[in-house]
């Protein structure tokens, strides 16, 4: 059975579920959620059955134990990249060497079939450490990378990560030579943990005392549209 959230857009499917009879909870969450008897009798004791928040496309409806789909799209990922990978004043360090340095800003995320796409703008000093500074020159330049989504526990992992293109002649040549001395120099895979954003984004706005105490990534289809994640997870109430 399916839930729609009209405004994160995001489809929510629990096995051997039933819709939820309360309409307070629709209305409190925004969601039209599907959870079991056993889960609504929950809610009315203790605790909200379903939690659901939007947070930039990204939103979440979920009982106290299941086995789900998720489905989120390109604005949920953005998010979760943003907020995980460009942590350090808006920047994402690729190389952090010293005075030597290369990092990305101002990112815009797509999808493609079967792989994650990433805009964005470059700028590097590549050289020789020399104490702590950098012996070389300063580079910058649009440019794209991309790679392909996989789930590890409660982490999708960004694996495969490659530089498709890289606007700027100068750039590009120094970036190859670089990476041709040492193929290391640049991060391959990057981790997003997607309990994390869950707990802090997700069970912290519905408003109750539920607990995430579990969540394993089971699956993870990279679609144009969204990125599906299949998954369960427990949940507990004090």
């Amino acid at each position: 059975m399916k839930g729609w959230n009209p405004r994160g857009g995001v489809n929510i499917n629990h096995p051997s579920s039933e819709r939820c009879a309360d309409a307070a909870l629709v209305n409190a969450f925004g969601v039209n959620c599907h959870v079991s008897r056993d889960i609504r009798n929950l809610y009315r004791r203790s605790a909200p059955a379903c939690i659901a928040a939007a947070v930039a496309g990204f939103a979440l409806a979920v009982p106290a134990a299941a086995q789900s789909a998720l489905s989120v799209g390109p604005r949920g990922v953005q998010t979760l990249v943003v907020e995980q990978l460009f942590d350090r004043g808006g920047r994402w360090y690729l190389i952090d060497d010293g005075g030597c340095y290369s990092y990305l800003e101002s990112p815009f995320i797509r999808l493609v079939q079967g792989r994650l796409v990433l805009h964005a703008h470059l700028s590097s000093r590549l050289g020789q450490p020399v104490g702590n500074g950098c012996e070389g020159a300063d580079f910058a330049s649009n440019v794209t990378l991309s790679g392909r989504l996989l789930g590890r526990g409660h982490l999708l992992i960004l694996d495969d990560i490659r530089i498709d293109r890289i606007d700027d002649a100068a750039t590009r040549n120094a970036f190859n030579l670089a990476l041709q001395l040492d193929p290391q120099i640049m991060p391959h895979v990057a981790k997003l943990d997607v309990s994390a954003f869950v707990r802090q984004e997700v069970v912290a706005t519905g408003g109750s005392r539920t607990r995430l105490d579990g969540f394993r990534i089971l699956s993870v289809a990279t679609r144009a549209d969204a990125v599906v994640i299949r998954f369960d997870l427990s949940l507990s109430v004090p």
